[in-house]
């Protein structure tokens, strides 16, 4: 291993990534009450604040991993528990409760973004079943074409009765 990165440097990336993964948390939250309202104005919204939370958190995430991979040290668990290995007991504290913090904050925001991904998947197909019903398809006729789009089968099906 090389020089350490500065710890000071890590502590202060680690802790703005803590504060995008907050706002990520707050808009899940917010989109959470935009689909249950069905308020597609507001979404529309929260997406783009979303995309430049998720720029911002990104970046963040290069610069740490660079400062690390420069240093010689791989930018994965291993590589963190030994970077932590070679700090006092201190700094190894210090860095170790923002990381967890970190990891904490992670993991709710994959939690809600799964939570707010199952219900545009339960809206999505509740507006096809209605879709079908008004164009008065059966959901049992319904096959995906070459492009990957859903289409209707049901003439070719008469046809082949013919």
């Amino acid at each position: 291993m090389t020089q350490l990165p500065p710890l000071e440097h890590i502590n202060a990336l680690t802790t703005q990534g803590i504060a995008f993964l907050d706002t990520l948390n707050s808009l899940l939250d917010q989109e959470y009450e935009a689909l249950q309202q069905r308020n597609i104005e507001q979404l529309q919204e929260l997406v783009e604040q979303k995309t430049e939370a998720l720029q911002q958190l990104e970046e963040n995430n290069q610069v740490r991993n660079q400062l690390f991979i420069s240093a010689g040290i791989t930018p994965d668990k291993a590589g963190l528990q030994a970077f932590q290995a070679e700090l006092d007991e201190a700094d190894a504290k210090t860095f170790s409760t923002l990381w967890n913090q970190l990891e904490k904050v992670l993991l709710q925001v994959n939690d809600k973004n799964k939570r707010n991904e199952l219900i545009i998947t339960r809206n999505s197909r509740n507006l096809e079943q209605l879709l079908s019903i008004l164009r008065g398809q059966n959901q049992k006729n319904t096959l995906y074409d070459q492009s990957g789009e859903k289409g209707n089968y049901s003439a070719q099906n008469s046809l082949g009765k013919a």
